[in-house]
């Protein structure tokens, strides 16, 4: 198509060349969002090798766990995506007040999604288990997680709608600090502490606590930050 069309727009040897302060940014932006994705399965490998101590059967319940999150956090990452370059574009055009309404009408969204989810592993969390085993005592372990785990659903969004527009402003490191706060600053320490002294219980709480301290710290960096 570029080789036989005439286009508006053609591009030359001459033009591609680094610009050290645009590629800057990009990496500024683009390593911190590498890293987002890097640090879920440390954390998942990390929260493993606590819970196969106790009984495999509770690693097949995280494992089962993160299966159906994806179907609450891909929706909700999805309007978050969509949120980034509409704040991009209004921040860059003064639209201070545009760039407010998207980050709260986003947050509703997002948290609307997970208040769904949050009832439906209360309501539901037996169904939901048997749809990846029969074993009894994987889905009675699985009815309690869910039910804990489910109680931080709604606060994350904070965390993630957070995260999303600092990296649609450009600040990336910002959003990384939110990062490193929900996958490794809060939640492996307090893992550690509480299935020591509740055993895998402790590790079912330590996901919804590290989402209200993520909450907090993110709502003081999203503050300071635009």
């Amino acid at each position: 198509m570029y080789a036989s069309t005439e286009l508006p727009v053609r591009l030359r040897r001459a033009c591609l060349k680094l610009d050290k302060e645009l590629d800057t940014r990009l990496y500024s932006i683009g390593i911190p969002a590498i890293l987002n994705l890097a640090l879920s399965s440390l954390l998942v490998t990390f929260l493993n090798s606590l819970l196969a101590a106790f009984s495999g059967s509770y690693v097949v319940v995280l494992g089962i766990y993160y299966k159906l999150q994806t179907f609450l956090y891909l929706p909700a990452n999805g309007i978050v995506q969509g949120m980034r370059p509409l704040i991009s574009y209004n921040y860059g055009a003064g639209e201070h007040k545009r760039v407010r309404r998207l980050y709260q009408i986003t947050l509703i969204l997002s948290a609307a999604i997970m208040a769904a989810g949050t009832l439906g592993c209360l309501v539901a969390s037996e169904p939901l288990m048997r749809l990846f085993t029969s074993t009894p005592e994987t889905v009675e372990a699985g009815k309690v997680a869910l039910r804990i785990i489910c109680l931080g659903f709604v606060v994350s969004a904070i965390s993630t709608t957070s995260s999303g527009a600092l990296e649609g402003l450009g600040k990336g490191t910002q959003s990384l600090v939110i990062s490193l706060c929900r996958y490794i600053v809060f939640i492996m320490p307090l893992a550690w502490v509480l299935c020591r002294q509740f055993g895998p219980v402790g590790v079912w709480n330590a996901f919804w606590a590290t989402e209200v301290l993520s909450a907090i710290v993110s709502l003081i960096v999203y503050k300071k930050s635009v």
